[in-house]
């Protein structure tokens, strides 16, 4: 009997101090990188995408039926839809645009309800997920060059989607990468990250409008003159 218990201290005291240490090791996730501050982020930004393709195509369809009216997104010289609608760049996989915004924002916006009713969702989930939203931030960034450098003038709906797509892309990416859904070897990455997330939006921001003012900077100068 003594031996039977001396054998059980020293399996609580070599295990349940280790088992905490492990426990404690990492501090808990920010909330927003959580899977209900997630859940509110895809509503968020995904709702107010999803809004402002639902807009671009009332407009696309009232171009439709009568091209020479006035569209509420044409504001000036520059801000104006009708040459990003009318362009190659409009219909990059062959069909318009927003009918890929319109499936894509209310995907993110269901996937953000699920979260919050308490679901699990399955890990390949989040990684086909991840890669619409990788392709949806090469598709937009493609959409600001062909824009500033092409067009040299801005959809008003659009730079909306862009404004919105970039924060849903940047938290949903680092919250994936910090929860081990894209590989345990991506986690302290990811955890690093959630400090500064406002940091990696901010200067992604700033990336396209140096980018977009890049492509148009004579098209302004000229127009000042």
């Amino acid at each position: 009997m003594a031996a039977a218990d001396s054998t059980d201290i020293e399996t609580v005291d070599t295990v349940e101090p280790s088992d905490a240490a492990a426990a404690g090791n990492e501090a808990p996730l920010p909330w927003l990188f959580r899977d209900r501050g997630l859940a509110w982020a895809l509503i968020v930004f995904g709702g107010v995408g999803l809004l402002a393709s639902f807009s671009l195509t009332l407009e696309y369809l009232h171009s439709l039926t009568e091209p020479d009216a006035q569209l509420v997104c044409d504001i000036n010289l520059f801000v104006t839809c009708q040459p990003a609608m009318s362009s190659s760049a409009g219909a990059v996989l062959g069909f318009p645009n927003i009918i890929l915004g319109l499936i894509c924002f209310t995907i993110t916006v269901v996937t953000g309800v699920v979260l919050l009713t308490g679901s699990k969702l399955p890990n390949w989930y989040w990684i086909c997920l991840q890669i619409g939203l990788i392709g949806a931030a090469v598709l937009i960034t493609y959409l600001q060059w062909f824009s500033g450098f092409q067009l040299r003038a801005l959809c008003l709906w659009c730079m909306i989607i862009w404004a919105f797509t970039i924060p849903l892309v940047s938290i949903t990416t680092i919250g994936n990468l910090a929860q081990g859904r894209l590989g345990k070897a991506a986690i302290p990455a990811g955890r690093a990250l959630t400090q500064w997330a406002w940091v990696v939006i901010v200067i992604w921001y700033l990336a396209v409008i140096g980018l977009v003012l890049a492509g148009m900077w004579d098209a302004i100068r000229l127009s000042m003159i």
